[in-house]
């Protein structure tokens, strides 16, 4: 079946008029996972916020799926970038940090992502947010097919620390790493495991940066190594 992005937003001119817009359903498919998470998005209760019943809706949608992924793309129009300041990387990074921000606000959002597959993100707020992510690195000397593998490790990174936060109560990037650490020590004492317990036994020495700045940090170095290896590679 073709993507809903690549069939007419509005739909055929034939029958009866259709009642809602795609824009229309999309907000209220969206009211629905804010209040009562992704789950309760079904065709049938957002045709009931609509006043409608489930079958106006798809003049304009296939299946389900399609709803989920304008669902996502409405999300990623809504996202708000923090200002340039002349450093592209570190901009960037501050672009991926402020993705998780709203991540972790809009949780059915992080539900949406691993539901659907990267090739659904294609829409036209989702390829707004990378033509900004790639104008961060447009004076780097890598190559246009390294930047954009850049952005999707980076963005890799944030989408799965907000997958994991959604999961457990472990703070963020990393909280449960301590406590994570102790268990495998403890199974790795029996003696078959020596290298895990040489690297467990002298803990990271303590750190004043938050967890959020120690992810950042995180994102620098590995932007800063895909962008190394590729202009070494040219």
């Amino acid at each position: 079946m073709s993507s809903i992005w690549t069939r007419p937003a509005a739909p055929a001119a034939t029958g009866r008029p259709a009642e809602h817009t795609r824009t229309q359903i999309t907000d209220a498919a969206v009211g629905v996972a804010e209040a009562d998470g992704l789950a309760a998005v079904t065709m049938r209760r957002v045709a009931t916020e609509l006043g409608t019943g489930a079958a106006s809706l798809y003049r304009h949608l296939a299946t389900r799926d399609d709803l989920v992924d304008l669902m996502i793309d409405a999300a990623y129009g809504r996202l708000t970038w923090p200002a340039g300041s002349g450093d592209g990387r570190a901009g960037l990074v501050a672009d991926e940090m402020a993705l998780l921000a709203h991540l972790r606000a809009h949780a059915w959002l992080v539900d949406a992502l691993a539901l659907r597959p990267p090739t659904a993100h294609a829409g036209p707020h989702a390829l707004s947010r990378l033509e900004h992510l790639l104008g961060r690195l447009a004076a780097e000397r890598a190559p246009g097919w390294a930047r954009i593998e850049a952005v999707d490790v980076l963005d890799g990174i944030v989408r799965g620390q907000a997958h994991a936060e959604r999961r457990g109560p472990a703070s963020p990037a990393g909280g449960g790493l301590a406590e994570t650490a102790t268990r495998m020590l403890w199974l790795a004492k029996a003696g078959a495991h020596p290298h895990v317990t040489a690297a467990l036994a002298a803990p990271p020495p303590p750190s004043a940066a938050s967890a959020d700045a120690r992810l950042a940090t995180l994102l620098r170095l590995v932007l800063d190594g895909v962008l190394a290896q590729a202009v070494m590679s040219m």
